[in-house]
């Protein structure tokens, strides 16, 4: 066997294994350890008619178009040297990352050294069909906007990025005219529904998701919040 026989073998084992490791993420992700569970997050949605006060970082950071370079940088498809936690963080978003494409990607840039510290994929009415596969979000109106899958690696956590880097990405839906950009956090995660409330974005709609059967079913529901619903108003 030639050597550019064995790197050709080598090389579709590699993809083999890649397929089958992503394969095992989605499968465990669907099944769930009892007949019937139920997840709850919160649709916060921002209204980019609305003023906002200028939401700052600890360090300089300014926004752009994803590029391959940021993924091998912020999602390395060898992440054995970040904490289990983030591994899994990492192979979460590069499942995203396989529906989503890169076209829709943002990252906000560390300016100090021009390295990208945070992403999250902005989606306008002309990507509804890969928001529907993508799955867990309603119908968008066509001056609606979603925002999803944000990650802050471990480098630059704690320097308030989230939150510029939201308000940032979010004025980009006026590009293709959307007024009203949504995103979704879990109702138990109160430092991300911080971050968002300082970005702009309040809470608008209860998004419920049941799983049947271990997983294997579900089903999503989403509910707008009435004008007089105290959770639209309430301080974390």
């Amino acid at each position: 066997m030639s050597m550019d026989n064995a790197k050709s073998l080598n090389g579709k084992s590699t993809d083999i294994l890649h397929t089958l490791d992503h394969l095992g993420q989605r499968i465990r992700g669907r099944l769930k350890p009892t007949l019937v569970t139920r997840t709850v997050r919160y649709g916060l949605r921002r209204d980019l008619a609305a003023p906002l006060e200028h939401v700052s970082a600890k360090i300089p950071i300014s926004s752009r178009r994803m590029t391959q370079a940021d993924i091998d940088i912020m999602l390395p498809e060898d992440a054995s040297a970040l904490p289990p936690a983030d591994q899994l963080e990492v192979k979460w978003r590069r499942l995203f990352l396989d529906k989503a494409g890169i076209a829709n990607g943002f990252v906000a840039v560390d300016e100090r050294d021009g390295s990208p510290c945070y992403m999250q994929w902005l989606f306008g009415r002309t990507e509804a069909d890969i928001v529907a596969d993508l799955g867990g979000f309603p119908r968008f109106g066509r001056d609606e906007a979603l925002l999803e899958c944000a990650y802050t690696p471990p480098s630059h956590r704690g320097l308030g990025i989230m939150s510029a880097a939201m308000a940032l990405f979010a004025e980009h839906a006026t590009d293709f005219g959307a007024r009203y950009v949504h995103t979704f956090v879990g109702t138990e995660n109160i430092p991300s529904l911080k971050g968002c409330r300082r970005a702009g974005f309040d809470p608008h709609m209860l998004h419920t998701r049941r799983f049947r059967l271990f997983g294997l079913l579900r089903d999503d529901t989403f509910d707008v919040m009435a004008e007089d619903d105290p959770r639209r108003r309430w301080e974390m």
